[in-house]
C-alpha cells in the first residue's frame, strides 16, 4: 500500500509540474549557422503552422503585443493577427503578400468609407499606412520563422549554444550574430522554434502543426487607401 501511495504521489507531482518521463531531450546543438538553418527549416516546413505571439516596442515608444496564427509556406506564409498597440486592439491579416488592416468604427467615419478593411504597406502614403504600416510590416517579418531561418542561412553566425529549459520546454539555445546584430533562438526537440529574440522583438511559438486556415478579406470588403 505504501508503494502504491508513493507512486500515486509521484504521478500527481509530475502532472502538476507539467513534466513527463517520456519528454524528449533537447536536440544536439548544430555545428554552425548553416546546420541550424537547415534543421529548423526542415522542421518548420514539416509542421507548417503554429500559434505565435510577439512583444516589441515601436520606434516611437509604443508598446506592441501581437497574437497570431501562422501558416508557413515560404514566400506565401500567411498570418491572422490581433495587434494591441498601446492598449488599442486591431485585427490584421497577411495573405498573398498583402497586409490587410481592419478599420475601427471611428476610422470608418473618419475615412468616409463603407469598407471594413484597407490594405496597408510600410511605405504607403495613406493615413493608416503612415500610422501603422512600417510597424506591422516589421512585426510580420519578425514573426515569420521562414524569413528568420533564411536570414540565418545567409548571414548568421552561431557564437554560442547550450541546452536550456525554457518555460518547461527542453530546448537548444543559440546565441547568434545576425546581419551584424545579436539574436537568440531556442529550438525544441523537433528543431522547431520555441522563441526568437531579434532586436526589440521577442517572438514565441507554440501549438505547432495546429489546424490553421487563413483567408484574405473578400475584395468587396476592402477599400482603397486614402491619402493624408
Amino acid at each position: 500500500m505504501r508503494a502504491t501511495g508513493f507512486a500515486a504521489v509521484c504521478t500527481a507531482l509530475l502532472l502538476l509540474s507539467g513534466c513527463s518521463a517520456e519528454e524528449k531531450p533537447a536536440a544536439p546543438p548544430a555545428g554552425d549557422a548553416a546546420q541550424l538553418a537547415s534543421a529548423a527549416g526542415a522542421s518548420t516546413q514539416k509542421a507548417r503552422s503554429s500559434k505565435v505571439s510577439v512583444e516589441t516596442t515601436a520606434d516611437d515608444g509604443r508598446k506592441v503585443m501581437v497574437t497570431s496564427s501562422g501558416l508557413y509556406e515560404g514566400p506565401n506564409s500567411k498570418f491572422s493577427m490581433v495587434a494591441e498597440v498601446d492598449g488599442e486592439k486591431r485585427d490584421l491579416i497577411f495573405s498573398d503578400g498583402v497586409l490587410y488592416y481592419h478599420l475601427s468604427e471611428a476610422q470608418v467615419l473618419e475615412l468616409k468609407t463603407d469598407k471594413e478593411w484597407v490594405k496597408i504597406s510600410a511605405d504607403g502614403k495613406d493615413a493608416v499606412s503612415a500610422a501603422n504600416g512600417k510597424l506591422m510590416a516589421g512585426v510580420v517579418e519578425a514573426m515569420d520563422p521562414t524569413r528568420t531561418i533564411e536570414r540565418i542561412s545567409k548571414s548568421g553566425k552561431v557564437t554560442q549554444s547550450a541546452q536550456a529549459d525554457l518555460n518547461g520546454t527542453r530546448t537548444t539555445h543559440y546565441t547568434l550574430e545576425l546581419d551584424g546584430a545579436p539574436a537568440e533562438v531556442w529550438l525544441d526537440a523537433e528543431q522547431r522554434p520555441v522563441q526568437v529574440s531579434l532586436g526589440k522583438a521577442t517572438v514565441k511559438y507554440d501549438s505547432w502543426a495546429s489546424d490553421v486556415v487563413i483567408i484574405a478579406p473578400p475584395p468587396e470588403a476592402v477599400g482603397e487607401p486614402v491619402s493624408r
